[in-house]
Formats: C-alpha cells, sequence, structure tokens
C-alpha cells in the first residue's frame, strides 16, 4: 500500500536530504519536486522519476494526493508556502527556522490551526536518546527547581561559505546570520530541554570577522520568571566546534557536551544546605554520572526520525513530536537578541510583534542584493 503523497519545496541543499529521508519512510510516498530554479526541479525530478514544477501552488493544484509538503527554501518563503499549503489541507513539515520572524510563525501557526493541518519543523535533535533523556529527568524533577542554564554552541564558516549562495548572511536573503541559520537547533534545545522561556533578554551581537550585513557573533544574558539566570553564546568564527549545555538545578548539575550527558547529584538540595549547615566553607557533596552508556540506540535518526514522525503524526491524527508553537520558540529567542542587540536596551519576552517587523523591514531595506 502506498504512504502518504508528500512533495519537496526546494531542492537545491538541504532538500535532497529530505528527499532521501523520505525513501527511507514507508509511511511517505515522493509524489513531486519543486524548486522556482527550473533547472534544478528538472533534475530532481528526472532522478527520483517524480513530476517537477516550479510552482508550489500549481504542483498542488495538479496533484491531489499530495496530502503533505516539505519545505526546504531560504527562511523568508517558508510563511507563504506553509499558509498556502494549509488553505489546501495540506500537512506541512518546514525546515528550521520556521520563519525570520516569530509574527509570521504566528501566521503559519493560525493557518494550520484553522485547517486542522499538522504543521512540524525539522528540529531532529530531539530525537537523539541523549536530548530525550535530559529532556525526562528535568520534567521529573531529578534537578530540581533550576536556578542557571548555559549555552556555547560556536563552529567556523569562512567568507567563501558566505559566498556560496547570494540569499546568505544578508538581511534581504536571510533575515540574520548565526542566530538564524547556524543556532537555531541549538536554541531549540535550551527552551526544550529546559521547559523554560526567558522573560527578558540583553543580548550583543556583532559581525566579528566576516563580511557579511549580518551577525557572526552573538551572546546574551536571560533572566527567567522563576528567578533562573542564563548565558548563551553562538558564533561561526570559532574552532574547534563546541556544543555545550548546562543546567544547574537545586538537586544537581546536568552537562550536555558533544556525544555525552553527565549528571553530578548533589546529596543534598543546594538551597537547604545553604539556609541550615553550619560549617564555614562547606558545600553539598556530588556524585558525577556518565549517562551516556545507558543510552539505546533508536531505530531511526536524524531527518529519517523527523519525517517517519511526521507521516505518524498525519496518519494517527496526533502533534509531532516538533509542533508550530514549538519550532515559534527558537524564532521568539532569536528575534529578542536582534531586537535587543539592534537597539541597546533588554527585550521582554514575548517580543513585541510589531515593533520587531518594523526593525526587520529597516534592515532589509538597507540590506545589499548579492549577485
Amino acid at each position: 500500500m502506498s504512504g502518504i503523497g508528500i512533495a519537496v519545496v526546494g531542492v537545491k541543499g538541504m532538500g535532497k536530504g529530505h528527499i532521501e529521508a523520505i525513501k527511507k519512510v514507508p509511511g511517505l510516498e515522493l509524489r513531486g519536486v519543486c524548486d522556482v530554479v527550473e533547472a534544478e526541479a528538472k533534475a530532481a525530478g528526472e532522478a527520483y522519476k517524480v513530476a517537477a514544477y516550479t510552482d508550489h501552488v500549481k504542483m498542488l493544484e495538479a496533484d491531489e494526493k499530495i496530502r503533505a509538503v516539505a519545505i526546504a527554501t531560504p527562511h523568508w518563503f517558508h510563511p507563504k508556502i506553509a499558509i498556502d499549503c494549509a488553505k489546501r489541507k495540506v500537512h506541512v513539515l518546514t525546515e528550521k527556522p520556521m520563519s525570520v520572524t516569530v509574527g509570521d510563525a504566528d501566521k503559519m501557526i493560525a493557518a494550520h490551526k484553522k485547517a486542522k493541518t499538522v504543521l512540524a519543523v525539522v528540529y531532529q535533535h530531539r530525537f537523539a536518546p541523549m536530548n530525550a533523556l535530559a529532556h525526562k529527568m528535568i520534567r521529573e524533577g531529578q534537578l530540581g527547581r533550576i536556578h542557571r542554564v548555559l549555552l556555547i554552541e560556536t563552529c567556523c564558516r569562512s567568507n567563501a561559505y558566505y559566498a556560496s549562495g547570494a540569499w546568505r548572511a544578508t538581511w534581504r536573503g536571510e533575515g540574520g546570520g548565526v542566530l538564524l541559520n547556524q543556532a537555531p537547533h541549538a536554541l531549540d534545545m535550551l527552551q526544550w530541554i529546559t521547559g523554560l522561556m526567558p522573560k527578558e533578554i540583553y543580548a550583543l551581537n556583532e559581525t566579528a570577522m566576516h563580511k557579511i550585513e549580518v551577525e557572526d557573533r552573538a551572546s546574551a544574558l536571560l533572566r527567567y520568571a522563576g528567578g533562573a539566570v542564563g548565558y548563551l553564546h553562538v558564533s561561526t568564527t570559532e574552532t574547534p566546534n563546541q556544543g555545550r549545555i548546562e543546567i544547574f538545578g537545586d538537586k544537581g548539575l546536568l552537562v550536555i557536551e558533544g556525544d555525552g550527558l553527565r549528571f553530578a547529584k548533589l546529596d543534598q538540595p543546594m538551597a537547604e544546605f545553604i539556609a541550615k549547615t553550619d560549617k564555614v566553607w562547606g558545600r553539598p557533596q556530588h556524585e558525577w554520572t556518565d549517562l551516556t552508556p545507558t543510552l539505546v540506540k533508536p531505530e531511526k535518526t536524524g531527518h529519517e526520525a523527523v519525517f517517519a514522525d511526521f507521516a505518524e503524526a498525519i496518519a494517527n491524527k496526533r502533534p509531532p513530536l516538533v509542533t508550530g508553537p514549538d519550532g515559534r520558540n527558537s524564532v521568539e529567542l532569536a528575534n529578542a537578541m536582534i531586537l535587543s542587540s539592534q537597539t541597546g536596551k533588554p527585550v521582554k519576552l514575548p517580543v513585541a510583534r510589531a515593533a520587531y517587523e518594523r526593525l526587520i523591514k529597516k534592515l532589509v531595506a538597507k540590506s545589499k542584493k548579492r549577485a
């Protein structure tokens, strides 16, 4: 029996990865490919023996068996394609970030809620056992009340990388830099694992080493409603690549770094110890546990896991692991950091939609076209 008919919009780069993932999922049937560059669409259509289109609306009108669309275009185009799909009762899985602005994310969510269709976002790191276990531990209260969070996510990108696509690293083409391209996965992990969104962000974004319009380095201080504080730093100006999340709670410290997960469990809650101890130089004792060896390898990982979950969500009429509102959170964080850095002031969350729209319009208006 054939699976759910699905098409891919945007077949250069990540779109090819989407197609390969779809081919591995029994619950999906690739029915079409679409790209505004006719040569790219035609080449993909011939390679995968499916119909090729240059207009996503015409594609949906031409084949009523297309029940789902995977979006892998540059960021600015995600909202229109997703909303056009919702109007035709077509389910959507969109690449990260789901939109450039949180206001557009709102519109995508509203459109699919009205249509009663699935809107999912590609955040494959949620399917990694290590991250899923960290998420579970916090939900179970193993860390107690959270006091501090830390996120470091760095990598290296060259000027040649940014020059490889005319849309890259411009306000007009990408809508941001490291915060909209390399960092969304890390931003998603931070808020998903902790279950917390900050109430206020104070950020400093810079174009430190590249010949680009947008930020290649971004840092921020975070304040949370429960009294917790945090710090995050992301960049494309460092090597070796680093990926680290620290979460300190009343009962211990959880550290996610690389492919490892470690937990330092305290023998007494921190707040209780500070309040009651008579030891001048005392501190709670702790024991480190390496949790990585206990993890069970999943049947599916990466994009294959994302598409399998998407197919099951459609078939079983359930929410996907990463819903539209989930995907909006990382956009909210990125928008808050850009707004704070541009204004030089702390920004309260949720981000004021109108204020951000005014800012991004000004930045896009000054953006230079690249050949």
